[in-house]
């Protein structure tokens, strides 16, 4: 609001003529055929004459950021190349199809609220959108015709000169329209490989890799462009050298080109290999269909063999166009994507998917509605929760909305607030149940959308309707073991770039409850030595049982401080930093330990090449971790063990045993102790915070206590004792009771803490219990342990407990 056209108008002017000192006599101005005003304002305050002011109608000179919102018309300035330009004449007129007159400085006068009816309402603030193209300058400043000869590109040029030994011609202007046409389409090669290799030096250089999706396909299709281009050059191989010379010329200013050097190189040459294998033949076919047009007279290619091309051969859709028109045929884009969405359709019908599968543009419709309504699904669990109210604000059976889900039925549905993380960012979602009064739901999948958190669910009993409150629990043993391989993720990624180099960078991930997967950019394959120190400095860092710490902050801070960020990830003005001791630092959504000590132990089970430049490592964490150690220990053991009656045979059979006697006795203690072992293991795997959650408060002699009954499958009764004295160290006040699993008598063990002994006796409430139970039991009055025979009889022993406290 503080300037609008005249000021704007005269500082582009100004800018352009005093600044830079390009010629008046060059240069063109542009204007809305409606906007009287900026013609006036060119015209009597800039001194331009009538002729050299052009006006255009909508479709070049409004600006409009859709079909409604801000807009307003725009006022262009262009400079004339001049004559040497080449070219149709009746083309290179101000706004004709030639290239004489360059486009170089643009100003949008935002002056309009356009309606959804087309009304257009003045602005109270209308602002200037104003700028210019730094190449374009560059061409006009180095006296050049176009981008590809200044000094930005024309290195590249010069380089596949020397590689190709083809000629370059820069001035065509007087060439016949014959030798013209020939020797442009040389230029054109040359000038697209020059494109190419440097954006896909930078590209590879920011972490993006040839792929089938998103911004790898992207990459794809510009190396696939630029390897058809480069054999029509010659048969050497081109791109790699002139991404070489890309990173020479600019990796002083972009010093990710010099580190990731060899990752650029490499990935060309694979993509470069992988792609003249097909292309030859695919080229083959496409001729081959492209004559038998010809024959009948024919001029559009048809979509099953541009479809062919693309999933057999790797044509991306555009190369095969140009392959096309330069034989003056047309493809038929409609029969193309009729073939892709078959393909889709097909893959669809061959994946059980939930109910989100059903119709994802109704999935999408309803997650963007409910984020204009209501805003983003406030996610509650940061804090470690397990549990959660929210509000039912939405339902819908996979197709369309509905106000209830009755017994059976499969949707998903949406809270106001939620604990269940949805997929992101490689970790899948929660799983768990909801409940209400006279009903139940497990939750199958929880994924995201429009920053809305869908959860997958089927009704159990009861029926649940839109408006509904829900008691939410997650599944706490899955989310805690997914906590762990999140966690032992960022360790993992910090221990390669340790190890191997800070080049390298994530290239995707998984994490799951019973694994993680995590790929990265690496050019060599990883030794044996390098892998135990990867296992070894992430386990190291696991033992030093380092706090997990979270921090909200906005982007620039974060990575001031140090935080990776992963490259084309969106990220908000604010964003939360998990670090881990003094390695790992990432910016990250995900839900993690509270100390790198509750990941336990960390295996890494497999890696792999996936892909150019592409290493892959599959690990273990947490329970996954131990189960997979104490598989192997118990195999080696008896190994051992078949290896010493093997090694022992013969003094067996002659009556000399005694070794043999040995061994299998070692074996058994060893056993003995790696049974003990797995059992401290699962003592320290109970989530104590989660039993907490669920204590029931009383109040007995004035003082607030909780009751906390515990189911755990496990028979060691020290274990269980210890895990006891946790939970009645952390309440403080309160009774716990903890009853155990084993094969035919079950432990239970009684704990009240010292300030409740007197109105509480342990002895007397364990001996109640055990009686319920069939067993019997007795102790002290803070302690009593005994063993039940009748595990059924949980429920009954567990309310006796609770009758003790409510019935004082």
């Amino acid at each position: 609001g503080d300037y609008f056209k005249k000021e704007a108008i005269h500082f582009a002017w100004e800018f352009l003529t005093k600044e830079l000192q390009i010629p008046k006599d060059r240069l063109y101005v542009t204007c809305f055929e409606d906007d009287d005003e900026a013609a006036e304002i060119w015209h009597k305050q800039e001194s331009i004459p009538r002729d050299r002011i052009y006006r255009f109608g909508e479709k070049d000179n409004f600006w409009r950021m859709g079909a409604s919102g801000p807009c307003g018309p725009c006022s262009e300035i262009f400079f004339d190349l001049g004559p040497e330009i080449g070219g149709n004449p009746s083309d290179n007129v101000m706004g004709g199809e030639g290239d004489r007159y360059m486009e170089i400085w643009n100003l949008v006068f935002m002056q309009f609220d356009e309606k959804e009816g087309g009304e257009k309402i003045l602005l109270p603030n209308p602002s200037i959108d104003t700028g210019s193209g730094l190449e374009r300058m560059a061409t006009v400043m180095q006296g050049e015709l176009n981008n590809y000869h200044t000094d930005s590109f024309f290195y590249l040029i010069e380089k596949t000169i020397g590689l190709s030994g083809r000629e370059y011609v820069k001035d065509l202007s007087q060439l016949s329209e014959k030798a013209r046409f020939e020797i442009e389409e040389n230029n054109v090669a040359f000038r697209v490989l020059a494109d190419h290799a440097r954006s896909a030096a930078f590209l590879i250089g920011d972490g993006v890799l040839p792929s089938n999706e998103g911004r790898g396909y992207v990459l794809r299709r510009i190396l696939r462009r630029a390897i058809r281009y480069g054999r029509r050059l010659s048969e050497v191989s081109l791109l790699p050298a002139l991404a070489l010379r890309v990173i020479e010329e600019m990796g002083t200013f972009y010093p990710e080109l010099f580190a990731n050097k060899g990752l650029i190189q490499s990935t060309l040459e694979d993509e470069e290999r992988r792609f003249l294998s097909t292309l030859d033949q695919g080229t083959l076919i496409l001729m081959d269909e492209l004559n038998k047009l010809q024959a009948r007279g024919s001029k559009v290619l048809d979509g099953a063999t541009v479809f062919k091309l693309y999933d057999t051969f790797g044509f991306p859709v555009d190369l095969t166009e140009i392959m096309a028109d330069e034989k003056g045929f047309q493809i038929n884009h409609s029969e193309f994507e009729e073939n892709m969405r078959a393909a889709r359709e097909k893959a669809k019908a061959s994946w059980k998917g939930n109910a989100l599968a059903g119709d994802a543009a109704h999935f999408i419709q309803v997650s963007s509605e409910l984020l204009k309504s209501t805003g983003p699904t406030e996610f509650t669990a940061y804090d470690g929760r397990m549990s959660d109210e929210g509000r039912v604000v939405v339902l819908s059976d996979g197709k369309k909305k509905v106000e209830s889900l009755a017994t059976n039925q499969e949707g998903f549905l949406a809270f106001d607030k939620t604990c269940f993380y949805a997929e992101s960012g490689g970790q899948v979602g929660d799983t768990g149940k909801v409940s209400w009064p006279g009903g139940e739901a497990t939750v199958m999948d929880c994924v995201k959308q429009n920053d809305i958190h869908l959860l997958t669910v089927k009704i159990i009993e009861g029926t649940l309707s839109t408006g509904a409150l829900c008691k939410q629990e997650v599944e706490s043993k899955e989310h805690r073991n997914i906590a762990a391989h999140h966690s032992a993720t960022h360790l993992l990624h910090s221990a390669l770039k340790k190890v191997l180099g800070n080049d390298v960078m994530q290239a995707g991930s998984l994490v799951e409850a019973s694994r993680l997967r995590f790929d990265f950019t690496y050019n060599k394959p990883i030794t044996t030595e390098q892998i135990k120190m990867i296992e070894d400095f992430v386990n190291e860092q696991i033992s030093s049982a380092h706090p997990v710490g979270t921090e909200v902050t906005d982007p620039e801070t974060a990575q001031k401080k140090g935080a990776m960020a992963l490259f084309g990830e969106k990220y908000g003005s604010e964003v939360r930093v998990v670090s881990m001791g003094p390695h790992s630092m990432e910016l990250c959504g995900g839900t993690h330990v509270n100390n790198t000590a509750m990941i336990r132990v960390f295996k890494i089970v497999s890696e792999s090449g996936v892909s150019a430049g592409v290493r892959r490592m599959e690990a273990l964490a947490g329970d996954a971790a131990v189960r997979f150690l104490m598989k192997h220990t118990l195999e080696n053991q008896r190994a051992l063990v078949e290896t010493g009656l093997t090694a022992n045979w013969s003094q067996f059979i002659e009556g000399e045993s005694k070794l043999v006697t040995e061994w299998v006795q070692q074996s058994k203690e060893t056993l003995r102790s790696l049974e003990k072992e797995i059992q401290s293991l699962k003592g320290d795997q109970v989530d104590v915070d989660s039993l907490i959650q669920s204590a029931q408060p009383f109040t007995v002699a004035n003082k607030k206590g909780q009751l906390v009954c515990a189911d755990i499958s496990m028979d060691d009764r020290k274990v269980l004792s210890e895990l006891s004295d946790k939970i009645r160290s952390k309440i403080q006040t309160g009774l716990v009771v903890v009853i155990g699993k084993g094969e035919k008598s079950h432990p239970i063990i009684v704990s009240v803490s010292k300030d409740l002994v007197g109105p509480l006796h342990a002895g007397n409430i364990l001996k109640e219990m055990a009686i319920i139970m069939g067993g019997k039991g007795g102790g002290r009055p803070d302690f009593a342990q005994g063993a039940g025979a009748d595990r059924s009889k949980t429920p009954e022993a567990f309310q006796k407990a609770k009758d003790f406290v409510t019935g004082l």
